[in-house]
């Protein structure tokens, strides 16, 4: 099937590595003129070189001007405006996956917050301009199957996520007719290298490979495996995103598309 999307051009943030380059190389796979985005240079453009991408953008996030920074490299190396924005920079900014609701500070919970919640509230208001000039636009906000269904830990991080799906249902609601769709994808338990670090971590054992920590993970009953009986994989979640930034999902939009092999136990 053809997703229409040859010559689009699409920024996809904190995708130097995980999630955010598997979505950025699908894209590219498709014809996609891709702007590789990360903090660190070197990083973002080995993953450019690999995937065929058109340039990268580095900087952090964390403030409008360093958000606006970003998005200037971007459409430069892209050679005109984003049509396709992939907010997907953020993950835990304090490590409190272990840390009960009241004992993580009010500090971190900003710092999560900025990091993923505002991060993509400022890209989307320096983008939506230009996409509604254009009468077309994709933003897909990546998100995680924690803003729906908390683990009772790490909740500075599941919160600003649970803003993040609000943001996205208001936004979309905001832009209608313009040719703009607005929706969240939300991963379940994904086998990057954050999940590899913490299990390293976790058993003090640095040689330890993606199957062995998550065998020891789930026989430790860190996580349970989901229904699928597999963790996913950054392409799982591409699939899904190169659909959502196809033109031909104009009629979707506000909605949240979890991809978490049945993780979370709901109707939506």
């Amino acid at each position: 099937m053809d997703l229409q999307l040859k010559g689009r051009r699409a920024l996809v943030t904190g995708s130097s590595s995980g999630i955010g380059e598997g979505i950025a190389r699908m894209l590219a796979e498709e014809g996609v003129k891709v702007v590789v985005h990360g903090r660190n240079r070197e990083r973002a453009e080995n993953v450019a070189a690999q995937i065929g991408a058109v340039g990268v953008a580095t900087g952090d996030l964390s403030s409008d001007e360093a958000a606006a920074a970003v998005q200037a490299e971007a459409c430069v190396a892209l050679g005109g405006n984003i049509e396709i924005l992939v907010n997907n920079a953020g993950g835990s900014s304090t490590g409190n996956t272990t840390k009960a609701p009241i004992e993580i500070s009010t500090q971190d919970y900003i710092s999560n917050y900025h990091a993923n919640a505002l991060a993509s509230v400022r890209l989307c208001q320096l983008v939506v301009s230009d996409m509604t000039a254009a009468r077309f636009g994709r933003i897909i906000n990546v998100s995680s199957a924690v803003a729906v269904q908390p683990n009772n830990l790490g909740a500075d991080y599941s919160s600003a996520k649970a803003a993040l799906n609000n943001f996205t249902v208001s936004l979309a609601g905001a832009l209608r007719g313009v040719g703009i769709t607005v929706n969240t994808l939300s991963p379940g338990i994904i086998m990057v290298d954050g999940l590899l670090r913490f299990g390293r971590q976790k058993y003090g054992n640095p040689n330890l490979t993606i199957d062995e920590v998550t065998k020891r993970l789930a026989d430790d009953k860190v996580f349970a495996l989901p229904p699928a009986g597999r963790l996913g994989t950054p392409q799982d979640l591409a699939i899904i995103a190169c659909t959502l930034a196809s033109p031909l999902s104009g009629f979707i939009t506000g909605a949240n598309y979890r991809v978490d092999g049945g993780q979370v136990r709901g109707l939506n």
